[in-house]
């Protein structure tokens, strides 16, 4: 069994728990996953991945216990843009994968695609306090720390790279001065605000 964490809104969280979540009322989105097109219940894989409802007062969270042959995973943001974008969309039904295949990390925001009605003796309320721990404070940023933990074993200067590049756009604002030695190998970005300066070397792209 896997868990996945669902938002109810609060008026109907007591039926939830007791009748289920029937699929053909609870289903927000249809997908194509092996070449049939299933209707879904869109979860989480972490319940802090939608602040917003963990903090709100009108839903309450959920904790499903379900079979993973009934559960995928897909990245949200992908098909978010995929709504406007055809070939983002291509994209997200492209990167679907069955949730026993899923490493952590590897999607934004990953959602987990439920494809059949959870009963009743599946379902609890989550208890923030008491119940299982997840492994990790959200998926956003374990994402983005993946990425950069794996440029920087690749590029010993990769954070000066990100440094310099997030830097630049602040001189371009004209929040910040730029000072360059000739041979373009340090840079010195000065705070105009708090004076304070920064120096970083001058990554060279072309090891990229």
């Amino acid at each position: 069994m896997v868990e996945v964490y669902y938002y109810v809104p609060a008026d109907e969280v007591d039926n939830a728990v007791e009748c289920g979540l029937k699929l053909s009322r609870w289903y927000d989105k249809e997908v194509v996953i092996a070449g049939d097109s299933k209707k879904c219940i869109s979860a989480l894989l972490n319940p802090k991945d939608d602040m917003e409802k963990y903090k709100s007062e009108t839903y309450r969270c959920v904790k499903l216990e379900l079979a993973p042959d009934y559960c995928y995973v897909a990245d949200k943001y992908l098909y978010q843009v995929g709504l406007e974008i055809p070939q983002v969309m291509d994209i997200y039904m492209r990167t679907i994968v069955p949730i026993k295949d899923y490493i952590f990390g590897a999607y934004r925001l990953p959602e987990c695609l439920v494809t059949s009605t959870v009963i009743g003796d599946h379902i609890s309320l989550l208890n923030k306090r008491l119940d299982s721990p997840v492994l990790f404070d959200n998926s956003e940023e374990l994402y983005v720390n993946n990425i950069i933990e794996t440029y920087k074993e690749q590029h010993e200067d990769f954070a000066d790279s990100m440094l310099y590049y997030f830097y630049c756009s602040l001189v371009e604002k004209g929040k910040f001065e730029k000072f360059e030695d000739r041979e373009g190998k340090i840079s010195v970005f000065m705070d105009k605000r708090s004076g304070k300066a920064y120096t970083i070397k001058v990554p060279n792209m072309d090891k990229y």
